[in-house]
Order: C-alpha cells, then sequence, then structure tokens
C-alpha cells in the first residue's frame, strides 16, 4: 500500500477543500494596524518560522522546526509549524513522528471541524505506516488508533461544504474519509483480536465501497479468527479479496485453500481445489453466499460417512451435483470391503495390474452394463491379470479419484476376491456368478 499524494500537503490546508488556515499578516513596521487585525507574533517569530518553511533539506527544516518550537511553544503559528512538520517527516518516512505531529495540531485550542477532520484522516491514512506490534507501546498505539478513528466518524456531521466545491466533490470526499476512518478502526481492532468490532467496521466500510481487496481480505481474517469462527462468510470475503486482485493474490489464495482444508478436514484433498476455483468464481459477482451454496464442515463431513454405504456412496457419486460433491469429500479414501463389478480391460504391469471395470451394486446392474465406470489399480495380486473381460468378480479398495462428467471413480489398494480369480491352467469361473455384493458401510478413517 501506497501512501497517498494526498498527504504531502499541510494539514492545515483543504483536503479537497475542508479547511483553509493561513499565516495572519504581519504588522508592517510602524503603521497603525486596527486592534482585530494585529498579529500575535513578533518580527523574529515570523523570520524563524519562514526559514524554516523556506528549508529545503527535510534534515535541517526539522532541526529549525524544532528550534521555534522550543524557543516558541505557544506560538500563534504553531499551525504552521505543524504544516512544515508534516511535509519534512513525509519526506523522511518518520511515520512516528509524523502520527505525533497530528496529535500535537489535534491538541491546538480552537481548531475548526474542518481543520480537525482532516488531521484526523491524515492521521489514520499513516497509522499502518507507524504502527509496530513489537513497539513497548504498540497497545497505547492501536488505542489512540481507534480513538481518533471514532472521533472522525463523529465529527463529520460537523463539516462543512467549502465554497469552491460542488455537492458532489464534497460528498465523493466524504465518502472517501468515511470509508478511511471505519478501515482505521478496524485494521487496529483486528490487532486488539476484537473481531466483532473489526468486522463491523470493515462491513461498514465496504458497503461504501465493495471494490476494496485488502478491507475484504481483512473481513475475512476477522470472520475466521472470530470464536467461533464465521466460516462460510471469511471464505467469501477471502475469495472476493482474490477477485478484486489484491496484492500478492497467490499467497492470498494459497491461504483461502489452507482454511478450506484446516476446516473440512477431508481424507483426501483432489477436490479442494476444485472447490477454491468455484467459490472464487461465484463470488465475483455477489456480495454474499448464494443461500444453497456451502462449504461442509469436518462434523458434516462426518455424518455423511456414518450413514453411507457402498449403494448410497455409488448411487450419489453417479448423480454428481451438489450431493455428489459432498459424498465424495466425505468418503474419499474410504475402503469398501467387498464390491462387484463386471471386467471391459485388463492391463498387466510391473508392479500392478489395473482393470477397467464397471463397478455396480446389484448382479442385475453389472450384468447390464455395456461401459467401464470405474478404474481399478490392482496391487500385489498378479494372479488377477488372468480375469477376462466379461467377467464378474468381487474386489475391496479404497476410493482415490472421482469426476462427474464424464462419471468415472478409480480405486486403489484394490484386492480381489480370489475365489473370483480364473485359475492358472484352465480352471476359469464362468463369468456373472460372483453373486450380489453386500452394502458395506466404509471403513472408517480417522479425520487427521
Amino acid at each position: 500500500m501506497k501512501l497517498k499524494r494526498t498527504m504531502l500537503a499541510a494539514l492545515v490546508f483543504a483536503l479537497a477543500g475542508f479547511a483553509s488556515l493561513s499565516l495572519l499578516p504581519l504588522a508592517a513596521a510602524g503603521q497603525d494596524q486596527p486592534a482585530a487585525a494585529a498579529p500575535k507574533y513578533t518580527r523574529p517569530e515570523y523570520d524563524a518560522y519562514q526559514a524554516a518553511a523556506a528549508e529545503k533539506s527535510p534534515q535541517q527544516k526539522i532541526k529549525l522546526l524544532d528550534d521555534f518550537v522550543a524557543k516558541y511553544p505557544t506560538s500563534e503559528l504553531l499551525v504552521n509549524v505543524y504544516a512544515e512538520y508534516v511535509k519534512a517527516y513525509q519526506e523522511t518516512h518518520n511515520w512516528a513522528k509524523l502520527i505525533d505531529t497530528y496529535d500535537k495540531f489535534l491538541a491546538l485550542p480552537n481548531i475548526d471541524a474542518n481543520a480537525r477532520v482532516t488531521a484526523l484522516f491524515s492521521r489514520a491514512q499513516t497509522f499502518e505506516f507507524a504502527y509496530n506490534p513489537k513497539d513497548p507501546n504498540a497497545k497505547e498505539q492501536i488505542n489512540k488508533a481507534r480513538a481518533a478513528a471514532q472521533e472522525g466518524l463523529k465529527s463529520l456531521d460537523k463539516v462543512t461544504k467549502p465554497a469552491n466545491a460542488t455537492d458532489e466533490q464534497f460528498a465523493t470526499t466524504k465518502k472517501a474519509i468515511t470509508m478511511q476512518f471505519y478501515n482505521t478502526d478496524g485494521f487496529a481492532a483486528l490487532q486488539q483480536k476484537e473481531y466483532k468490532a473489526a468486522i463491523e467496521a470493515f462491513h461498514a466500510s465496504l458497503a461504501l465501497d465493495p471494490k476494496q481487496p485488502t478491507t475484504a481480505y481483512r473481513l475475512g481474517l476477522a470472520d475466521l479468527q472470530q470464536e467461533p469462527p464465521l466460516s462460510l462468510p471469511g471464505f467469501w470475503a477471502v475469495a472476493q479479496a482474490i477477485n478484486l486482485k489484491i496484492p500478492d493474490d497467490a499467497r492470498v489464495q494459497k491461504y483461502l485453500r489452507q482454511q478450506i482444508v484446516k476446516y473440512e478436514n477431508p481424507s483426501c484433498e483432489n477436490q479442494i481445489d476444485a472447490q477454491v476455483k468455484e467459490l472464487i468464481s461465484l463470488s465475483a459477482t455477489a456480495a454474499e453466499p448464494p443461500a444453497d451454496y456451502t462449504i461442509p464442515s469436518r462434523a458434516d463431513l462426518d455424518k455423511v460417512l456414518q450413514g453411507s454405504t457402498i449403494v448410497t456412496v455409488l448411487a450419489d457419486l453417479k448423480a454428481g451435483g451438489a450431493k455428489g460433491k459432498l459424498t465424495w469429500l466425505a468418503v474419499c479414501s474410504g475402503k469398501f470391503p467387498e464390491v462387484l463389478a463386471k471386467a471391459y480391460e485388463v492391463t498387466p504391469g510391473t508392479d500392478s495390474v489395473v482393470i477397467k471395470a464397471f463397478v455396480g451394486t446389484t448382479q442385475e446392474e453389472v450384468d447390464a452394463s455395456t461401459a467401464p465406470n470405474s478404474e481399478l489399480k490392482v496391487v500385489g495380486q498378479a494372479d488377477a491379470a488372468r480375469i477376462e473381460k466379461g467377467t464378474v468378480f468381487r474386489f475391496g479398495g479404497a476410493l482415490v479419484d472421482y469426476t462427474p462428467d464424464p462419471y468415472l471413480v478409480k480405486w486403489d489398494e484394490v484386492k480381489v476376491n480370489v475365489e473370483d480369480i480364473p485359475a492358472a491352467k484352465g480352471g476359469a469361473k464362468k463369468p456373472g456368478k460372483a453373486g450380489k455384493a453386500p452394502s458395506k458401510h466404509p471403513a472408517k478413517k480417522r479425520p487427521r
């Protein structure tokens, strides 16, 4: 994030016309002036200020300003002196001193509402550059930042439109300043782990302008760190930040994936990338998740797993859609002890046998099949290569991959029932006699 160029302007001048303070006229020597117009500073005082203001070196300017404040601590020119400090600290990137300057300006008496809001806004813009969580005074810095941002929000109603600004310009400027106050309040609350307050502030800012990638990301962080976490809103907000091209979006997408994996704790992760892709796509066109959209938790997956049999699993996977996705996340890598299949292609390998087969739940369904819907990897059972095309056999194995369209299920760690493997010399069993496989539950696998 780059510091906005508008901050290079003196805090005592107008931000889009908000405030306009200038030096009081210096009385000409030997010339009578009306009492009301007489300046409240001396010629040496004025000359000292002018010397500091004219200095081009920021380091030397700061030294001259320090000398002025030490010599004239209650000068009427302090307003202008602080404006010069702002320029110098901007050039030297001394953000902590810049914050201190704004606070000193805000402590001056008789500062009008426009100038006050301008200073509070500039302070809010600077805060993230000045904040150091390792600083011994970090807690105090955060508290002051929130207090200043909240004061700014409360003071906005007192601001008056400059005569040279249009209604549209004034409204646009107030909107930008309001968002900055909300964002600073939210950021500071996030550091305090006051997640509810941070969420409220970020929501208020995004309501004014939803196209703020950093604010959307921080809203997601607050949602996900809330206790209990607001998981789906958090995932959605982070996905929106990615859509809005947040800097380092690859890192943010990696973080989103990690959070979904942590939330689901799936037995295998080969569907997570598809989930992340879908989430990012959907969040690009909607501020909130659709009513029917969900990302299942580990508890949701356990519930599905407990009620699953090979019959329900194959039916859900074949149906596809949301139900198919949910079932797959629950049963992926789950082992089924006995399943019925019909061989269509058998390919022996060096350390495995791959069988393309139709896997079903009844003898009638398997017999009626005309093409494979599964790929079985048989390991440590070379005899399985003797299975012939058209053979109906029983096997046990683990589900390891699934695509809904075209429908294909991959199995690993497959063991074929030895009773269904043809004998080595002329003793092949007749196809189609393996019988109906029982509807077994998948072996429970402890979540990672």
